[in-house]
């Protein structure tokens, strides 16, 4: 829209009303076999980018409401890393042999730090072998699920990242020891934008229903959000809470065969910030996740506690989220 100023005669470009956005998204039940699997794996497998992986399986599909006209149009898919999320027994099992293959390898350092053993240290390492715990370990008692959930925004011609969540078992861990309650961490990563934003469970004495936070920063502006689950309602609904408020919501669809739910953003400065509501649409489709993850931090918690904590296997894109970026080369 043009405007024109009548003390000047000069004309200069008003600024853009907001408007509401609504999105849908439709997560499947049973994803393998879902009949458009198959024709969104082969997109995402031709797609202009390499977070596409071999591991990942189409998930889920996420529409978009136009505001001028109220039609609705698949914009989006959703993939997800099943090698991290329900690794198979071959997976497991690789994994136990890298954990057994380091402990041996520290077994044998503190009996001799470098260089082959004699006789004598060979029969004292196959004895601290024999009786080691992680040595006796069976594949099924490690703990490696981590959801790791890619938007991708798709048209006839191309298919493009738009945006990561993943789980931080770490901070999982340590958090939900300090509280006794089950806490989930999770960080999201967006194209190019210079910071990641990590949404956090937070534990309130009495309250019962989920509550998340976290900041999310934008051209010298950092927004505090907090995303409050309902007491009542009947699927799994949030309100979107900025500076304290209300800014849109979480509707989650009860009777639906996956985890469907409408994101709702009333008009306001984030609603027209695309890499905001791609953020909110990534933790919306992490919702129907989140049982399974509390129970995956439950297990790692309780192996923890009782000096098991080897059976929490971190994998190094893990590690590398915690990677220091002011430590010196």
């Amino acid at each position: 829209m043009i405007k024109y100023s009548e003390a000047e005669g000069d004309t200069y470009m008003a600024a853009k009303e907001p408007k509401q956005r609504r999105r849908y998204v439709d997560m499947w039940a049973l994803p393998g076999m879902h009949p458009s699997n198959v024709e969104l794996l082969q997109k995402l497998k031709t797609a202009d980018t390499n977070h596409f992986t071999t591991n990942m399986d189409v998930v889920g599909t996420v529409s978009e409401q136009d505001p001028e006209s109220g039609d609705w149009e698949k914009s989006h898919m959703l993939g997800l890393r099943t090698d991290v999320w329900k690794a198979d027994k071959a997976e497991m099992e690789d994994a136990l042999d890298v954990l057994q293959n380091q402990r041996r390898t520290e077994l044998k350092q503190q009996i001799k730090k470098s260089g082959r053993l004699s006789g004598k240290q060979q029969k004292q390492l196959d004895e601290k072998l024999a009786e080691d715990c992680v040595m006796k370990m069976d594949a099924g008692a490690i703990e490696k699920r981590r959801l790791v959930l890619k938007l991708f925004k798709t048209s006839n011609d191309r298919t493009s990242w738009c945006g990561t969540i993943e789980q931080v078992t770490t901070t999982e861990v340590h958090n939900s020891i300090g509280t006794g309650k089950s806490l989930l961490s999770m960080v999201v990563m967006l194209p190019r934008s210079e910071c990641v934003t990590y949404i956090q469970q937070n534990h309130r004495t009495f309250r019962i229903p989920s509550l998340f936070t976290f900041a999310f920063y934008h051209e010298g502006h950092m927004h505090h959000i907090v995303l409050k689950r309902r007491w009542i309602s009947i699927g799994a609904d949030y309100e979107i809470e900025v500076g304290g408020k209300s800014i849109g919501e979480i509707d989650g669809r009860l009777f639906s065969f996956g985890s469907d739910s409408y994101l709702d953003l009333d008009p306001s400065e984030l609603s027209e910030n695309r890499k905001f509501l791609d953020l909110m649409t990534l933790f919306t489709a992490s919702i129907g996740y989140h049982k399974a993850m509390r129970k995956s931090v439950d297990r790692r918690v309780k192996a923890t506690l009782c000096g098991d904590s080897h059976c929490h296997v971190i994998e190094d894109e893990e590690i590398r989220l915690l990677h220091n970026g002011r430590a010196a080369a």
